[in-house]
């Protein structure tokens, strides 16, 4: 009442104040037996210099590798659909069968699922899906697929054509994702 009697003596009628929306989300690992893969895409400009970014995962939470390559000018919807194909393609050459693909873009998400792939990947995608034994998708807000995004965010710095393996974590990944462990996001 204090603060109001003194905005009221002043003349100040109110402060406009725009709420936001905590949400926790909680990072969990996938099923016995099966790769997790955090994918994002990231473009600077929309259209702009894109990339694309993965983070491997054991189900036990252990790092299997990253990788981070160059898109060249796209859309974020763009770098985002390839950030599944090249993840995809990459678990193939490394002979992981069971995978459980993690995205923070909805729509990829949702096409995938229903099986309204676009057009431009959608052979890469059929030769994806003969070779794997097991495809699980779920969707994660950036906070909790963080890695990925530091990747993607890498590789839209990179030539079109250039990827980066890092087979071993570097410094610049920082910490990995913890299951059980909260994250916040404000929408």
């Amino acid at each position: 009442m204090y603060d109001m009697s003194i905005m009221t003596a002043f003349g100040i009628r109110g402060v406009k104040v725009i709420t936001t929306i905590v949400k926790e989300c909680i990072f969990k690992f996938h099923v016995l037996n099966q790769v997790l893969i955090c994918c994002d895409g990231a473009s600077k400009g929309n259209p702009g210099s894109s990339g694309c970014g993965f983070v491997r995962r054991s189900n036990t939470g252990g790092y299997l590798g990253a990788v981070a390559g160059g898109l060249g000018v796209a859309t974020n919807s763009i770098a985002e659909v390839m950030a599944l194909i090249c993840a995809g393609e990459w678990a193939i050459r490394r002979q992981y069968f069971n995978v459980c693909f993690s995205l923070d873009s909805k729509a990829v998400l949702q096409a995938f699922s229903s099986g309204k792939i676009p057009w431009m990947v959608i052979n890469r995608w059929k030769r994806i899906m003969v070779k794997l034994h097991s495809i699980s998708f779920r969707h994660s807000y950036r906070e909790i697929i963080f890695s990925a995004d530091k990747m993607a965010k890498r590789g839209s710095s990179l030539r079109r054509g250039e990827v980066m393996i890092y087979n071993e974590k570097l410094g610049f990944l920082g910490a990995l994702e913890c299951e059980n462990q909260s994250y916040f996001r404000f929408c």
